[in-house]
C-alpha cells in the first residue's frame, strides 16, 4: 500500500511537469497562418477563420501591386464587424461568440493582384513585447508569463473537447432514448392492429355463424 501511494504521488508530481513540457511544444508548433493569393480585377474571395469566444483576432493585408481593395469581416451570423477600401491595412477585434469568421476581399480595379494575409488569434495575437515594455517584465519573467498563458489556453482547450465529449454523449443518449421509445410505440401500434384483426375476424365468424343457423 505505502509503494501504491509512492507511485500516484509521483506521478502526480509529473503532471505538471508534462503539461510544461506539453505547454512549450504546443507554443512553438503554433503556425502563423501568413498566407498569399491570386485575386482577379473585379472579383471577390473569402475566406473563413473558426473562432473561440473572446479570443483576440489581428490580421493585416495588402495588394503587392497597390491595387484598391474592399476588405469585409463578418461574424458567425453574417453580421458586417469590419469593412474598409484600402491597398492594405489592419484589422482587430475579438469575438464575441463561437464560430466562423469571413473576411472578404473584393479587388475594386480591372486589373488583377496577389494579396498577402496573415491572421492570429488567441495566444499568436498576443502582444508580448509591448506588454514586456509596459510592465518592465525581465526576459524570464516575459517568458513565465508566456508560459502561464500557454497553460491556461492549454487548459481551456481540454474543457472545450471535455464539453463537446459530454454533449456528444448527451446526444447520443438522447438519440438512443427516442430510438428505445419510438420502438415500443412501434411495437404497440403493431399489437394494436393485430388484436383489432383479431377482434374483427371474430366478430365476423360469429355473424356469420349466427346467419347460418
Amino acid at each position: 500500500a505505502h509503494h501504491d501511494e509512492m507511485t500516484t504521488a509521483t506521478e502526480a508530481s509529473r503532471a505538471p511537469a508534462l503539461l510544461t513540457l506539453f505547454a512549450l511544444v504546443a507554443f512553438h508548433a503554433i503556425p502563423t497562418q501568413g498566407i498569399h493569393f491570386a485575386l482577379p480585377g473585379r472579383t471577390q474571395k473569402c475566406l473563413g477563420e473558426e473562432v473561440e469566444k473572446g479570443d483576440l483576432i489581428i490580421a493585416t493585408y495588402k495588394s503587392q501591386e497597390g491595387r484598391i481593395l474592399t476588405v469585409t469581416v463578418t461574424d458567425h451570423v453574417g453580421q458586417q464587424i469590419y469593412t474598409k477600401t484600402v491597398n492594405g491595412g489592419k484589422y482587430t477585434i475579438t469575438a464575441t461568440a463561437n464560430g466562423a469568421h469571413r473576411t472578404c476581399f473584393f479587388n475594386t480595379e480591372a486589373m488583377p493582384t496577389v494579396v498577402d494575409f496573415d491572421i492570429k488569434r488567441g495566444l499568436e495575437a498576443k502582444d508580448y513585447g509591448n506588454i514586456a515594455d509596459k510592465n518592465s517584465l525581465k526576459p524570464l519573467e516575459l517568458e513565465l508569463l508566456r508560459l502561464e498563458d500557454i497553460i491556461k489556453y492549454i487548459q481551456m482547450e481540454f474543457q472545450r473537447m471535455e464539453a463537446n465529449e459530454q454533449e456528444q454523449t448527451n446526444l447520443n443518449n438522447s438519440t438512443n432514448s427516442m430510438v428505445f421509445w419510438f420502438s415500443i410505440f412501434s411495437m404497440l401500434c403493431i399489437v394494436g392492429i393485430n388484436a383489432a384483426q383479431i377482434y374483427f375476424l371474430v366478430q365476423y365468424f360469429r355473424d356469420k355463424r349466427f346467419k347460418e343457423i
